[in-house]
C-alpha cells in the first residue's frame, strides 16, 4: 500500500484544479488554523451523511465523493428561490401514496429513523412471508389500482394555503416513449408536494475514513453531536463491517493512484475504478477483493469476466497482504499493508487468431 502523503503532498482529484481561493466567503465553509476546509459528517449507523448544501457541492466536485440520497449519483444542490420545481406525474403519485400510507414525516435534523429499524423490518417481512406461504405475494409498495385512484388528486388541488406555496410543484406527464409527441400534449398542473425529501450526500465508511484519516478534511460527529476521533471511527467502522480493513486498504490504495473509486455492487464487484469520474466516462475496471479465501467458484468468476467484457470493463482481483510485523497498531500501521493485483481479461479466439493461417 502506498505511504500516506503529507499535507503539502496531498492533492484533490479536481480535474480543473479550480479550488476556490475565497471559499470562506463564497461557500461559508469552516476553516481550521491552517486555512484548510473541514467538512462535517454525521454518522448514522450505516454511513456518514453530509447535510450542508455548500459542503455537498464542493466535496462531490473535488473528488466525486459520496452519492446523493435523492439523486442517482451527483447530489442536486438547488437553493430554493421560491420557484416551483418540475416533477413527473408518476413520481408525484408515488409520493402521495407514501403520504397516504405512512403519514407526513417529521422534519428533523436527526438521522433517518428507518435506517435504525431495518433489522426489525426485515424480521417482520420474513415472519409475514412465512405466514403467507402458499398465498399470493403481497405488494409492499403499491398496486396499479391504487395509483389510478390517486389520479383524482391532480384534478382536486386548485386552492393552496400560504404554507403550502413553499412546496408547490409543477406536474408534467410521463414520457415513456421517445416516439410520443410529448410537448404537443404537455398540460402542466400545479400541485402541493406532501413529501419533502431532504437531499443529503451519503459517504460510505471507506470514503468517510479516507477523508478523515487520509486527507484530514472531515470531522465526524455521532447522534449525540460529539466529535469522533480517528481511533473512535476506526473502531466503530471495523465493528460495523468485518471486512472494513480490507475494503479501506484497497480503497486508499486506488485513490492514491489517482482513480475515482465508487461502489461496484451494480457490476458484481466491490469497487469501480474511474479515470476521471462517472460524470465524464464509464468505469474502466471492476474490483473484486479476495478476503483471504481461495477463489474456487469459477462459474461466478467467469460470469464476472463475461459481464465486464459486455460493459467494456476489465476485472481486477485484489488481495490485501498483511505485514509480518507483530503487534500492529491500527490505523497507525496501515502503511504496513500491501496490495496485490491480478488483471483478468476475456480472450476472444476469433480476434486473437485473426489474420493467422491455421495449418
Amino acid at each position: 500500500m502506498m505511504s500516506l502523503k503529507s499535507e503539502e503532498e496531498c492533492q484533490t482529484n479536481d480535474p480543473n484544479n479550480a479550488f476556490p481561493m475565497d471559499a470562506e466567503s463564497s461557500l461559508r465553509l469552516p476553516l481550521d488554523s491552517s486555512m484548510c476546509i473541514v467538512f462535517t459528517g454525521h454518522y448514522n449507523g450505516f454511513g456518514v451523511e453530509i447535510r450542508s448544501l455548500d459542503e455537498m457541492a464542493l466535496l462531490h466536485h473535488m473528488g466525486c465523493f459520496g452519492k446523493g440520497t435523492a439523486s442517482r449519483s451527483k447530489p442536486q444542490v438547488v437553493h430554493n428561490d421560491g420557484s416551483p420545481s418540475i416533477m413527473r406525474k408518476r413520481q408525484f403519485l408515488k409520493r402521495n401514496y407514501w403520504h397516504k400510507r405512512f403519514g407526513t414525516p417529521k422534519q428533523s435534523i436527526d438521522s433517518d429513523s428507518f435506517l435504525k429499524e431495518v433489522n426489525d423490518l426485515v424480521s417482520k417481512i420474513v415472519h409475514d412471508t412465512r405466514k403467507q406461504s402458499g398465498r399470493d405475494v403481497i405488494d409492499l409498495v403499491s398496486s396499479d389500482d391504487e395509483i389510478v385512484q390517486e389520479t383524482e388528486i391532480l384534478n382536486n388541488q386548485t386552492e393552496f394555503d400560504l404554507a403550502d406555496k413553499q412546496n408547490l410543484v409543477v406536474i408534467v406527464p410521463n414520457s415513456d416513449s421517445e416516439d410520443d409527441d410529448y410537448f404537443a400534449n404537455l398540460k402542466p398542473k400545479c400541485c402541493v408536494d406532501k413529501i419533502v425529501l431532504q437531499e443529503k450526500l451519503m459517504l460510505s465508511l471507506e470514503e468517510a475514513f479516507f477523508l478523515l484519516y487520509g486527507l484530514g478534511c472531515l470531522q465526524i460527529v455521532n447522534n449525540e453531536n460529539n466529535i469522533l476521533n480517528i481511533e473512535d471511527c476506526w473502531k466503530i467502522f471495523s465493528e460495523s463491517d468485518r471486512y472494513f480493513i480490507e475494503k479501506y486498504v484497497v480503497y486508499h490504495y486506488f485513490r492514491s493512484k489517482g482513480y475515482i473509486v465508487k461502489p461496484g455492487i451494480k457490476f458484481g464487484g466491490d469497487y469501480l475504478l474511474y479515470r476521471e469520474g462517472p460524470e465524464i466516462n464509464h468505469a474502466d475496471y471492476v474490483i473484486v477483493i479476495n478476503y483471504g479465501n481461495n477463489i474456487s467458484d469459477w462459474i461466478s468468476l467467469l460470469g464476472q469476466i463475461r459481464m465486464a467484457a459486455t460493459t467494456v470493463k476489465e476485472v481486477i482481483i485484489v488481495e490485501v497482504l498483511k505485514s509480518s510485523k507483530d503487534n500492529l497498531k491500527l490505523p497507525q500501521d496501515l502503511s504496513e499493508f500491501s496490495v496485490r493485483e491480478l488483471l483478468l481479461t476475456r480472450n476472444i479466439p476469433n480476434i486473437i487468431n485473426d489474420g493467422n493461417d491455421v495449418d
